[in-house]
C-alpha cells in the first residue's frame, strides 16, 4: 500500500486513527462579485468535508483572490503553501478541483513531484477522489487533465482577442482604459468621469501652463494637500490626450506566457492605435492642451542631447585604455585602476580572476603607453613609402580642386553674348506688326534669358569669392607635409590616438602582449620579460596595517 491510499483509508475509516494535516486552497481568476462568492464557497465546502471526518484537521487555509491559475509565482498564498509542504507542514490539499491549482502542465506536474516527494496528495471535492501520483494509469490520466486545464487558458487567451478586435470595430471603451480622473460604471457598462480626481487633473495642467510648474514641483505642492501622485504619474497625464477627449485603443498586445514564463505586453506602431472620440470625456480645455504641449515641447528642445557616437565613446571608458585590453583565456576586460593609495601609478586589472589561468592580472599604464608608443614608431619608420605617396596624392588633389574653379572670363563673355540677345529681341518686338502669339514668345525668350543672366552673375560671384578664400597652394602643400610629420613623429600618447590606431590589445598567459592595430597588423611583445623584470618602485606605506 503507497502512502495515498494510506492517506484515504485513514480519511474514510470510522475508527479513531492518526489524524490527516489537511490545507485548503482556493482561487479564482477575477475580482468580480461572482467569483468572489464562488470563492468563498469553495472554502465553505472544504471546511465542512474536514468536520465531516473525524480522522482530518485543518491546519490553513490559502486563498488567492483574482488571480489566474496559468503561472505560479504571481500567487502568493499559492507559493505560500508550497512552502509549508516542503517544511512537512501537511498530508493533503483539499480542493475543488485540480484546476483550482494551476492551469499550466509544467507548473501541475512540478506540483505532482513536490507532493511525491514530500508523501503529500490532493483530494478534490468536485469527485471526492484522492489522487495517487504514483500509480501509472492514473499518472496518465493526470497528464491528460492537465493539457485539458492548459488548453482552457489558450482558449480563454484567444475569447479575449476576438472580443478585443471587435471592440476595436465598434471602437468601445472598456474598463482597462480607464486612468487617472475616470472611473467604470458598473451598473451602466461605461466610463465615466470623476469629479474629484478631474479637479486635480486641471489643476496639475493650469499649475504646469500658467505657474511655471514642473512634474516634481507639482508633486510636491500636492503632496502638501494630501494628495499622493508621483511625478511620472503626473508627466504621464501631461501628454495624454484622453483628458481632451481623445482615448486611443489597441495600443499594445499580450504574448500569452504559461508556467515559469510571464505574458508580456508588447507596445504596437502608433499606425495601428485606434481612435475614439468622446468629446463627453473632456476634462482640460482644448486651448489649456495645447499650451502644455508646445511648453513641453520647447523644454525637451533646450538640452542639447549627445548623438550616437559621442555617447557610445563616452560610456566605453574615459581612460586611455579602457574597453580596449582583454584577457585571451577568458575574454575578460581590464579595469581602470590605480595600485597606489595616493593614485600615482594607473593600471588595469581584472576582478574575479581567481578561476582563470592567466597569472597576468595587473599591467601598468605607463608600460603599455611605452609599448604603444614604440610599436607605432617603428610601423610608421618602415612606411616612408606610404607617406611619400599620400603627400603626392594629397598635392594632386589641392591642384586639381584649384584648376576645377570655373574660369570667369568664358562666364562674363556668355553673359555678354545673353545681353546682346537680348537687345535684339527687345528690338523686335518694338517694331510692331507682330502677332498676339508672337510677342508672347519673344517676351517668354526675353525672361528665359535674363534667369540664365543672373545665373551666370551668381556664379562669377561665387568663384570670385571662392578664389579669394583659398589658400596658396604653397600653403596647404606645407600644411600637409607639417600634418604628415607629426604623425609620423608624436611624443605623447592620447586616448583619440588609441581609439584610432588600436583595436584589441590582447594579454597571454605566457606573458606575451599582442597589439591588433586597425591597419591589420600585429605587434607582440612579451611583457614579462621586458617589464615585470625592472625594479619595481617602492611605495609609502602608513599605519599598523601595513607593517605586515
Amino acid at each position: 500500500m503507497n502512502y495515498a491510499e494510506e492517506l484515504k483509508n485513514r480519511i474514510f475509516s470510522e475508527t479513531v486513527s492518526t489524524p490527516v494535516r489537511a490545507v485548503i486552497y482556493a482561487r479564482v481568476s477575477t475580482e468580480n462579485d461572482g467569483q468572489k462568492e464562488s470563492c468563498a464557497n469553495q472554502v465553505a465546502l472544504a471546511e465542512r468535508f474536514i468536520s465531516e471526518h473525524p480522522n482530518m484537521t485543518l491546519v490553513e487555509s490559502f486563498i488567492d483572490d483574482g488571480i489566474s491559475g496559468k503561472n505560479d509565482f504571481t500567487r502568493p498564498a499559492y507559493n505560500a503553501m508550497l512552502s509549508l509542504l516542503v517544511t512537512d507542514g501537511f498530508d493533503i490539499i483539499v480542493t475543488k478541483s485540480l484546476s483550482r491549482l494551476n492551469r499550466d502542465s509544467l507548473t501541475s506536474l512540478n506540483l505532482s513531484r513536490q507532493l511525491v516527494e514530500m508523501n503529500a496528495t490532493i483530494l478534490t471535492l468536485e469527485d471526492n477522489q484522492v489522487h495517487d501520483f504514483e500509480d501509472m494509469t492514473s499518472d496518465l490520466v493526470h497528464a491528460i487533465k492537465y493539457a485539458f486545464d492548459e488548453q482552457y487558458v489558450k482558449n480563454q487567451s484567444m475569447q479575449g482577442r476576438k472580443t478585443h478586435e471587435l471592440r476595436c470595430q465598434r471602437k468601445e471603451l472598456s474598463a482597462k482604459d480607464i486612468s487617472y480622473g475616470y472611473i467604470w460604471d458598473t451598473q451602466e457598462k461605461c466610463i465615466r468621469i470623476n469629479r474629484d480626481e478631474a479637479k486635480i487633473v486641471n489643476y496639475i495642467f493650469e499649475e504646469f501652463v500658467y505657474r511655471n510648474g514642473y512634474p516634481s514641483s507639482i508633486q510636491n505642492v500636492l503632496e502638501a494637500k494630501g494628495i499622493n501622485i508621483t511625478y511620472k504619474t503626473i508627466g504621464k497625464i501631461l501628454k495624454n490626450e484622453r483628458y481632451v477627449g481623445r482615448f486611443y485603443i489597441n495600443t499594445k498586445t499580450t504574448k500569452l506566457g504559461l508556467g515559469r514564463t510571464k505574458s508580456r505586453r508588447i507596445p504596437l506602431p502608433k499606425d495601428q492605435w485606434i481612435l475614439i472620440e468622446r468629446p463627453d470625456l473632456r476634462i482640460v480645455d482644448d486651448d489649456l492642451f495645447k499650451m502644455a504641449q508646445r511648453i513641453r515641447s520647447n523644454r525637451n528642445n533646450c538640452y542639447s542631447h549627445h548623438d550616437k557616437d559621442v555617447a557610445r565613446a563616452y560610456f566605453a571608458g574615459l581612460h586611455l585604455f579602457s574597453s580596449k585590453i582583454f584577457c585571451e583565456d577568458c575574454g575578460k576586460p581590464y579595469v581602470f585602476g590605480y595600485a597606489d593609495r595616493k593614485k600615482e601609478k594607473p593600471l588595469y586589472r581584472i576582478y574575479n580572476h581567481s578561476k582563470c589561468s592567466n597569472p597576468y592580472n595587473r599591467i601598468y599604464e605607463k608600460d603599455l603607453v611605452e609599448i604603444l608608443e614604440k610599436s607605432l614608431q617603428s610601423i610608421f619608420e618602415t612606411q616612408d613609402a606610404v607617406c611619400s605617396h599620400l603627400e603626392a596624392v594629397l598635392t594632386e588633389c589641392i591642384k586639381a580642386s584649384k584648376n576645377n574653379l570655373p574660369d570667369t572670363s568664358n562666364l562674363k563673355k556668355q553673359i555678354s553674348t545673353r545681353e546682346k540677345q537680348i537687345n535684339e529681341l527687345i528690338t523686335t518686338l518694338s517694331e510692331g506688326g507682330l502677332t498676339e502669339a508672337s510677342k508672347n514668345r519673344i517676351k517668354s525668350k526675353i525672361n528665359d534669358t535674363e534667369e540664365e543672366i543672373a545665373n551666370l552673375a551668381k556664379t562669377i560671384e561665387n568663384t570670385e569669392k571662392a578664389k579669394k578664400k583659398e589658400p596658396n597652394i604653397n600653403e596647404k602643400i606645407a600644411q600637409i607635409r607639417l600634418a604628415i610629420s607629426e604623425l609620423r613623429k608624436f611624443t605623447t600618447i592620447d586616448r583619440n590616438r588609441v581609439l584610432n590606431y588600436v583595436e584589441k590589445i590582447i594579454v597571454k598567459s605566457s606573458g606575451d602582449i599582442d597589439i591588433l592595430l586597425k591597419t591589420g597588423a600585429t605587434v607582440s611583445l612579451n611583457y614579462a620579460e621586458n617589464y615585470l623584470k625592472k625594479p619595481v618602485e617602492s611605495v609609502a606605506k602608513t599605519g599598523t596595517l601595513d607593517a605586515p
